[in-house]
C-alpha cells in the first residue's frame, strides 16, 4: 500500500519523539521537522487538515505540540489552548526531562507567535 501524506506526517512525529526520548542530536530532530512540515503543508493545501485533528488529543506531548503548531492557523483557539497547557508543564509537575524542550518551545511560540505561512 502506498503511503499517504498523513502517514509521512505521523512517521515524522514518531521519529521526532524518539529523538527526544533517546537524547539524539538536534539536527536529526530538525530533519524530521522539515519532513513533517512539508507533508502537513500538502495536507492543508488539499483541505484535509481535519485529518490531523485527532493528533491534538494524543497522550503524547510531543505529537500534540507539533500538531498544534501545524494546525495553528486553521484552528487558532484550540491550538493556543494546547500550547498553553504544554507551556505550563514542568519537571516538577511530572513532565519527563526529555520533553522540556517541547514545553519551552510552546512557551516561545505563544510569546513570539507562529509565522503566517507556517507550515
Amino acid at each position: 500500500m502506498k503511503k499517504d501524506d498523513l502517514d509521512y506526517v505521523i512517521e515524522a512525529l514518531q521519529k521526532r519523539d524518539e529523538i527526544l526520548i533517546n537524547n539524539k542530536p538536534i539536527r536529526q530532530y530538525n530533519k524530521y521537522f522539515d519532513k513533517m512540515r512539508k507533508y502537513a503543508r500538502k495536507i492543508i493545501d488539499e483541505g484535509r487538515q481535519e485529518e490531523l485533528l485527532p493528533l491534538l488529543d494524543s497522550d503524547n506531548i510531543s505529537y500534540r505540540f507539533d500538531t498544534a503548531g501545524l494546525l495553528f492557523h486553521c484552528y487558532p483557539e484550540k491550538c493556543t489552548q494546547i500550547m498553553k497547557e504544554i507551556s505550563d508543564m514542568s519537571v516538577e509537575t511530572g513532565l519527563p526531562k526529555y520533553y522540556i524542550i517541547v514545553s519551552v518551545s510552546a512557551h516561545m511560540d505563544l510569546e513570539i507567535g507562529i509565522p503566517k505561512d507556517y507550515p
